[in-house]
């Protein structure tokens, strides 16, 4: 789709008909879990203004469940959505990625009802444009790659080849499913969902915008799991460094929440900054996940367990949600 020029020296949302009301339908990835992100996943904006100068553009995501028929005959449950914004005047221009909220279920959790209207979830942000491109990237398979590994792998596929004596049987899903439910007969798959973009000028978003990544999920019903950090050795950016597993922090993080469920086992992390660690920050046993501040040029997180050989119990889900500051 070629970028939609508009009349001479006008700015970016002149022309109202390309930069609302814009859609897509999402479908979710099939197969086993990845750390490469969907290619070429659909645009829903592509707006060029022929003005020299640039304006502050909000963009507003909406994403609700497909009600059952063609495009979702075997409703399921939505795997996490991301929004891919660019920006910038066209020959420069950079990118955010942004957690899109699903909207409310309607019908039952795993069972959408067709009588019913479909709600959305919306997520907004502002960023400064001349040029503006906005995408949408189903992500239920998508799990983050950790830093000084060849190729890049996720923690789970890291361990298995690290230590195939504790880990090779180790079931890892994606963060969308196959989700095992209560009085389902099988896992439940995740469901197409249906994106919306809208841009405007000058707006003020009262909402946060978050990005998480999903570090290590395994199956709710796999009650033997390991406590996945334990005892494991990373390549690290500093020699010396053992038991830490790194991760690349998203562009605009302000903040991070290290969430681990159980919540059992105590963890170790630090932020770095690509030459040494800055920060630690030690999360109790059972303790709400604190919000740990990121400053200066902090933009790598590493994080292990405190518990010894294999002690406090299992972590069978592990990820860390960013707050952005667009």
């Amino acid at each position: 789709m070629a970028p939609h020029h508009i009349a001479s020296n006008a700015p970016l949302l002149d022309n109202a008909e390309q930069n609302i009301g814009n859609a897509t339908t999402l479908y979710p990835q099939s197969g086993l879990p990845t750390v490469i992100p969907q290619t070429n996943p659909p645009r829903v904006l592509n707006l060029c203004g022929s003005s020299k100068r640039g304006q502050s553009t909000t963009v507003v995501f909406a994403v609700s469940r497909i009600l059952q028929g063609e495009q979702n005959p075997t409703p399921g449950l939505p795997g996490p959505v991301t929004g891919i914004i660019e920006f910038g005047n066209g020959a420069q221009f950079t990118t955010v990625e942004v957690d899109l909220q699903v909207g409310p279920f309607a019908g039952n959790l795993n069972a959408s009802s067709s009588a019913l209207q479909p709600r959305d979830g919306l997520t907004v942000c502002s960023v400064p444009a001349g040029a503006l491109r906005a995408y949408a990237r189903y992500d239920n398979l998508l799990l983050e790659p950790l830093l000084g590994t060849t190729p890049p792998m996720s923690l789970a596929a890291w361990l298995v080849a690290t230590d195939p004596t504790h880990y090779s049987s180790l079931p890892i899903v994606g963060p969308g499913g196959p989700v095992a439910c209560e009085g389902a007969p099988a896992p439940v798959p995740p469901e197409p969902v249906l994106v919306k973009a809208i841009a405007n000028y000058f707006g003020k978003p009262r909402s946060k915008t978050w990005k998480t990544m999903n570090l290590f999920i395994q199956p709710e019903t796999n009650a033997g799991a390991k406590s996945i950090l334990v005892g494991a050795e990373t390549p690290s950016l500093v020699a010396g460094f053992k038991n830490y597993c790194f991760w690349s922090l998203p562009a605009f993080t302000r903040s991070v929440k290290v969430l681990r469920f159980p919540d059992a086992s105590p963890l170790d992390v630090l932020l770095h900054d690509g030459v040494r660690p800055v920060d630690y920050i030690e999360i109790a046993p059972n303790a709400t996940a604190p919000e740990i501040e990121v400053v200066g040029n902090e933009n790598i997180i590493g994080i292990t367990s405190l518990t010894g050989n294999h002690g406090n119990g299992p972590v069978t889900l592990l990820k860390v949600v960013c707050e952005l500051g667009i």
